[in-house]
């Protein structure tokens, strides 16, 4: 049986351990309540002494769960083969020819909507996009 089965089941054990005995004394000091009133100290020991034992199962219980975890093998992280990276750098390199050369249709967009007298004044660049912005944007296939 695992070890986390038997840790929950010793524990429900013990908190029926626990109630019957709470019962018992219950039972007991109500027929002695009659004959005798009940003293709030006692009382309140009793109550200490099962938070503590209450204390002591839970720190037992944490212990156990960490030791359990401890005992756990390690989680392999799965290894990237070189084939992998191989695929994955070709698609980041398709990907950023697809990137510059949609930038380069926005550039030639861009200089198609300037209105005329502004393109004349401004410095041309020797952006290959904007020194013949009437040819038409041309894209490579969709990756």
């Amino acid at each position: 049986m695992n070890l986390t089965k038997q840790s929950s089941l010793m524990l429900i054990g013990v908190l029926c351990a626990v109630i019957g005995v709470m019962a018992t004394i219950s039972r007991g000091n109500s027929a002695t309540a009659a004959t005798e009133p009940q003293d709030v100290s006692s009382l309140d020991r009793r109550i200490s002494l099962l938070e503590q034992r209450f204390y002591s199962i839970e720190s037992s219980i944490s212990r156990l769960q960490t030791y359990m975890a401890a005992q756990r093998p390690p989680i392999s992280q799965p290894s990237t083969s070189d084939r992998d990276v191989i695929l994955m750098r070709e698609e980041i390199q398709r990907l950023s020819l697809r990137l510059t050369e949609l930038e380069c249709g926005l550039s030639k967009l861009d200089e198609r909507t300037t209105p005329a007298n502004r393109r004349n004044t401004t410095d041309k660049s020797n952006d290959p996009c904007r020194v013949n912005p009437e040819t038409p944007v041309r894209l490579s296939a969709r990756p």
